[in-house]
């Protein structure tokens, strides 16, 4: 009986006990008890034996009751804090997160970042990372440093209108397909990944609603304006006849006049040269597409397997020439060395020269088949990049077909040449360069001194065996000729003798 008098008192009591102190609870269950015990003897409810016995099983109820108590509030509390906390961090993190790609759709939508927009990007990064797990960082910040090289370039920067690393149709948005899914498994659980293929529909549904949209570079204003210009040459001119002044010069070119020419509203074509070109191109295994209504510009692919690719198109008010070969920055970095444009990775880039780079976007194909001119500019520009993308990828097949070795560093230069260079102690020493003699057909395996270390090149010949190769007038000690350019007989010699080499 006093038991559970005693349960109705504490069952009463425990919302009031939440809010005392632990000095002040002890002190109630204390009372209690005291209570419990006087009305059980001045009730006289237990014989002097069964007094005792009953106080105990009483105040050891009472106390498991409340130990009971105490913990469920604590968990109960404890429970509700932990909520309370993970819903304002959610809240505060998805905030911080939209600021985020605010942030970063302010500082590159005018393709350049100022010492400012650095700064306030810098910031909103270190936002992020008091939140995000480390793990997402990087994948946000490589997101974030392929965004900004392809929006934001210099002059010894990144392309402008390059595809990414994964050839995707829309870098940008791709690139923030990244930044949002390294987010999303942040907030949700890393169990969260887009679609590739919804992925991949989505890039392609914007790339082929950009390409068919007019450009804001391309106004009514200039079209407008364009053809004012045109209006007046063409009054003008007239003007000058009729007054007999201003003639044109008989040794004007038929090429030149066909630049600009206007009979009755409209413009003499004649793509002669570049017909030609073209079926050049096919006999060499060159395709080209484009160069219509829905392609103001060309794409030109290798059809025999070499993943070079050539294109003219449209970017930010003016025209450029392309030039990629998968991500290999050992082919555009020449290419940038000797022609300048800009490059990244694989890719390189450069404005038409003038007066082309002025062609209104939108106006390429039109203003190309009426010139002459451009069109052989256009197809020398193209037959260097090819001659160059089918040189390097002879190269490329070999230093495929050669592999890598360890303290070894196998690159290509300047497209011909095969270099392979030995690391000793972090330091480059022994130079072997593989490259065809002229146009012999034969390939040289050669050592270069350049490092002037005569004792060092004579060790490690007399290591290798070949003690008695001498230096010739250029420098070199040739290891072997190579009687065939093909990519297996070539990377097979070279293989053999980095082995040699390795001991």
């Amino acid at each position: 009986m006093a038991l559970n008098i005693i349960k109705i008192y504490v069952f009463t009591n425990k919302i009031f006990l939440m809010k005392l102190t632990q000095r002040k609870a002890i002190l109630v269950v204390a009372i209690l008890i005291v209570i419990a015990c006087f009305f059980a003897v001045y009730l006289r409810l237990f014989t002097g034996k069964e007094l005792w016995y009953e106080m105990f099983a009483a105040v050891l109820g009472v106390i498991i009751t409340a130990v009971i108590t105490m913990i469920l509030l604590k968990g109960q509390s404890d429970d509700d804090v932990e909520r309370e906390r993970a819903a304002k961090i959610f809240e505060e993190k998805l905030r911080i997160y939209q600021d985020y790609l605010h942030t970063l759709c302010d500082v590159i939508k005018d393709h350049s970042l100022s010492d400012g927009e650095k700064i306030r990007l810098e910031f909103q990064t270190s936002y992020v990372a008091m939140h995000c797990d480390s793990k997402y960082i990087a994948t946000v910040s490589n997101a974030v440093k392929e965004l900004i090289e392809y929006c934001c370039p210099d002059e010894d920067g990144e392309n402008l209108n390059r595809k990414n690393k994964s050839g995707s149709p829309d870098p940008l948005l791709d690139n923030l397909f990244y930044i949002v899914e390294a987010f999303r498994k942040d907030l949700y659980g890393d169990d969260f990944k887009f679609d590739d293929k919804h992925k991949q529909d989505t890039l392609e549904n914007f790339s082929n609603a950009y390409r068919n949209a007019k450009s804001s570079d391309y106004n009514v204003e200039q079209e407008q304006q364009q053809r004012i210009t045109v209006d007046l040459n063409v009054l003008s001119n007239s003007l000058a006849n009729a007054a007999g002044i201003g003639a044109v010069s008989e040794k004007k070119s038929d090429e030149q006049n066909s630049k600009q020419q206007v009979e009755a509203g409209c413009i003499i074509e004649d793509t002669s040269i570049w017909d030609k070109a073209l079926s050049e191109w096919e006999k060499e295994s060159w395709h080209v597409e484009g160069m219509s209504d829905q392609y103001d510009g060309f794409i030109m692919t290798n059809t025999n397997g070499n993943p070079g690719v050539i294109k003219v198109e449209f970017w930010q008010g003016h025209y450029c020439i392309n030039a990629t070969y998968a991500v290999d920055s050992d082919f555009s970095k020449p290419l940038k060395w000797e022609k300048g444009g800009r490059r990244n990775y694989g890719h390189w880039w450069q404005y038409l020269a003038e007066p082309y780079c002025n062609i209104v976007g939108g106006k390429f194909v039109e203003t190309f088949k009426s010139d002459n001119e451009l069109q052989q500019y256009i197809i020398n520009n193209v037959e260097q990049l090819k001659d160059i993308i089918t040189r390097h990828h002879r190269t490329t097949t070999w230093k495929n077909g050669v592999g890598s070795y360890e303290n070894w560093d196998i690159f290509i230069w300047y497209w011909d040449m095969l270099a392979c260079q030995l690391y000793s102690d972090g330091e480059r020493t022994l130079y072997m360069d593989i490259i065809e003699d002229g146009n012999s057909g034969n390939v040289l395996i050669q050592f270069a001194n350049r490092k002037d270390d005569n004792e060092m090149l004579k060790n490690a010949l007399k290591r290798m065996g070949c003690q008695d190769k001498e230096t010739n007038a250029n420098g070199y000690v040739v290891l072997e000729v190579v009687p065939s350019t093909d990519a297996g007989a070539v990377s097979e010699r070279v293989k053999y003798w980095i082995e040699k080499i390795n001991g």
